[in-house]
């Protein structure tokens, strides 16, 4: 062709956006615009265009079954190529208890293939729609399943689950394939749909959002991009039958920051008759924000936790079906646990899955509280302590001092506000030490339920697992191929003892990951970072060790005088570095 083919590229996650624009700049045939949206939201972007902005729509899985049906734009979908699910199964071999791979035919056909032909023992099941999804992984969750290889829709419901998962990432050939399949479809498709035409130009220069909705609940155009909530959409689905009988209704809702004004009316155009609905956002002003009080909805809580560590891992296979039953009793619940293993993170699921999720979460942060804010929170009408039916999640307060905790006892005491709201708590724990006291008396006189976390080193033999989950996210983030770990870096990793636990987890494999250009990480590269970790050793003169040397010679000084300190107990030591002996020993023998 002699002109580019513009392609609409939908991709289901970013790291697919980023794959895809990297390989454009390889080509000179095609002009390529990139979203990111799955299913519904997919489907919503494309439902913007027509034939005179695109020649073709590219897209993976279930949105491009779905985009083909309500877009005039022939579509090209993505193909799971059987590399691509070999490397989803190879980051899975490691993971000690049962899994499954879940999908659609076109993933499962290629799947029993690489099964049966390198002998992998791996149990398969096939979805033909997304409805199905939600009671297979139920399905799977009762026979005891923890773990699910899939694609995009599948992975979504399953962290729901609390079950764990890695998706099935499209690699770079499997996108070269389609881009050809691309160029070859607008060199022949030709037709166009007049009613798209109309879609693409209505309210244009309309200074309020428009979404246009059919008799069927079906959003077939919006006049802008957005960043409205889910509850939001859901909202405008929900009343397109009360607007289609009454023909008008008005109704608000607060998006954050936001005020939105939300106007639908019935319309009839061309013989045939749309939900038209005009919405209009407003800031308002942030008046409740104090130093140390911030507010959060349900979308924003729910995003914390799916994009948290935990979230994305599940560690210690804590599935969210239990903390959903303890939010049942509408008890008051104190999280326990050291930096970083996830406390407020949790704090916000509880919040998201309880009777409140209407209200805004309201967030006290101890360690930020000034006597300004204080007498906020004690004094002023609109302080989180004067609501009724909300959840209130007062964090790390062991940073209150005798005076403020004395008068949150009274103030919780006194108005009852454990029992007009839910009220969360959470409290630092050291290992070796006694819960704070002030923790322990809200406890015992408002019969909190403890949901105390475990360190990571916990549970050490599920480290590779977590390693291998949270690779695989950022293999969809960042389009990279990473398999695994060197045996040997699973094992420096495992003889850590990670003072900053899941936090600080998270962050050295992110580093890790960004500075590999290998299919493994290796234990070099692992040895060198958390050798980065220890805390700086001074000499005896107080002075640091000379840093004009290597890295492994000032390694090795910083573990010698740690030994000469310890003794030359080697146990004592190892544990003071954070490391294994094993390690330890090593390093002394390679300095000689």
């Amino acid at each position: 062709m002699d002109k580019k083919v513009k392609i609409l590229g939908i991709a289901p996650y970013d790291g697919m956006k980023t794959l895809m624009m990297r390989l454009t700049g390889q080509r000179d045939d095609i002009d390529l615009t990139v979203y990111v949206g799955d299913l519904e939201t997919g489907a919503e972007i494309a439902s913007r265009h027509t034939f005179q902005d695109y020649d073709v729509i590219l897209s993976r899985g279930g949105t491009a079954e779905m985009i083909s049906r309500i877009s005039p734009i022939p579509v090209v979908e993505i193909q799971l190529s059987a590399y691509d699910i070999l490397r989803s199964i190879k980051l899975a071999e490691h993971y000690n208890d049962r899994y499954a791979i879940v999908g659609f035919p076109g993933i499962t056909k290629n799947a029993h293939f690489l099964c049966d032909l390198l002998g992998y023992e791996i149990d398969i099941y096939t979805i033909h729609n997304p409805e199905e999804v939600g009671s297979t992984l139920s399905r799977l969750t009762a026979d005891g399943y923890r773990m699910v290889l899939c694609d995009v829709v599948t992975n979504s419901q399953a962290q729901q689950l609390g079950m764990r998962s890695i998706l099935f990432t499209s690699g770079s050939e499997s996108i070269e394939a389609a881009f050809d399949q691309a160029v070859k479809t607008a060199g022949t498709y030709e037709a166009l749909i007049s009613k798209a035409e109309f879609f693409r130009t209505l309210l244009e220069d309309y200074p309020y959002y428009v979404f246009v909705y059919t008799e069927k609940e079906e959003l077939i155009y919006t006049s802008k991009e957005h960043h409205f909530s889910q509850a939001l959409m859901a909202s405008m689905k929900h009343y397109v039958p009360e607007i289609l009988a009454e023909d008008t209704k008005k109704f608000y809702r607060d998006e954050g920051n936001l005020l939105v004004a939300v106007n639908g009316v019935r319309k009839l155009t061309y013989r045939q008759t749309y939900v038209v609905y005009y919405v209009n956002a407003k800031k308002v002003p942030l008046s409740l924000i104090k130093n140390g009080v911030r507010y959060i909805d349900k979308n924003q809580a729910l995003e914390q936790f799916y994009s948290s560590f935990y979230g994305l891992t599940n560690p210690f296979g804590v599935h969210t079906s239990s903390l959903e039953l303890m939010n049942q009793t509408g008890a008051p619940v104190m999280i326990l646990g050291e930096d970083g293993t996830g406390k407020e993170d949790l704090a916000a699921f509880l919040y998201s899955q309880g009777q409140f999720q209407s209200k805004p979460l309201a967030i006290i942060d101890c360690s930020r509280i000034t006597d300004k804010s204080w007498q906020f929170l004690t004094e002023h009408t609109n302080s989180p302590f004067s609501d009724t039916d909300t959840t209130i999640y007062i964090r790390e307060i062991e940073f209150l001092s005798d005076r403020q905790f004395k008068e949150l006892f009274s103030v919780i005491r006194d108005l009852n506000l454990h029992r007009r709201n839910h009220m969360i708590f959470s409290c630092t724990t050291l290992e070796d030490e006694e819960i704070n006291q002030n923790a322990r008396l809200l406890m015992n006189h408002f019969n909190c339920l403890s949901l105390p976390l475990p360190p990571l080193r916990a549970s050490k033999g599920d480290i590779p697992n977590l390693a291998n989950l949270y690779i695989s996210n950022l293999n969809m983030q960042l389009a990279r191929e990473i398999i695994g770990l060197e045996p040997e870096a699973v094992a420096l990793l495992k003889e850590y003892r990670w003072p900053g636990n899941f936090n600080q987890f998270k962050r050295i494999l992110t580093e890790l990951f960004a500075v590999t250009d290998t299919p493994y990480i290796k234990a070099d590269s692992v040895s060198k970072l958390l050798m980065r970790e220890q805390p700086a050793v001074l000499s005896e003169e107080g002075i640091p060790f000379d840093l004009s040397r290597t890295l492994e010679e000032i390694n090795l000084d910083i573990v010698r005088h740690v030994l000469a300190e310890e003794k030359g107990n080697q146990s004592r030591a190892a544990k003071r570095l954070g490391i294994g002996r094993t390690t330890l020993w090593r390093m002394l023998q390679s300095g000689g």
